[in-house]
């Protein structure tokens, strides 16, 4: 995803592959993210903890790139600090954020309603060019406020001649989300 966001740490120094990445396995596993949310995502992604976010990606599809930890396959789940308690305006705020580490990340849609944890939430598709690939790549956001007014947010990555693979994945790892706060 060419370093958007907050990147995950891996712990690797080899760059992700630009060959084949296994596809989505259609078993799921359910992840219990601390005292916040749990998410159920195909069985061959794994875990790569982050600062204030967590990656799942395939194998092949996350390192570090110029020092930056990347992925080209997967979702990053995170929360993110919210000081307008307005969900528009936090998630136009995160994608701002995200695009100062991706100058060609551009909108590919306006926002439409999703329903994220059983919370009220916004989806955008995005696109950008990956650093890490050389191609372009699409994005699915997805975004919702807990309680306390924290912005919880997925964001779906591929290939933008893979996304169609993957869209439905993303739907249904956002669907999976059980927030525990």
């Amino acid at each position: 995803r060419g370093g958007s966001g907050n990147p995950p740490t891996t712990g690797g120094g080899n760059p992700p592959t630009t060959g084949a990445v296994a596809r989505p396995s259609t078993r799921y596993q359910t992840y219990n993210e601390g005292n916040a949310f749990r998410i159920s995502v195909p069985n061959n992604w794994r875990e790569v903890p982050g600062n204030n976010s967590v990656t799942f990606a395939p194998e092949g599809a996350y390192g570090a790139v110029n020092q930056q930890n990347v992925f080209t396959h997967g979702a990053e789940v995170g929360l993110a600090r919210n000081e307008t308690h307005d969900l528009q305006t936090a998630t136009d705020e995160l994608i701002q954020s995200i695009a100062q580490s991706n100058p060609r990340l551009s909108r590919a849609s306006d926002y439409q309603a999703a329903t994220v944890g059983g919370r009220t939430g916004l989806r955008a598709s995005l696109s950008n060019f990956s650093d890490a690939t050389g191609r372009e790549e699409r994005i699915d956001l997805y975004t919702a406020l807990l309680q306390d007014g924290t912005l919880f947010y997925l964001i779906g990555v591929a290939p933008t001649d893979e996304f169609g693979e993957y869209q439905p994945v993303f739907r249904r790892v956002a669907g999976s989300i059980k927030f525990t706060r």
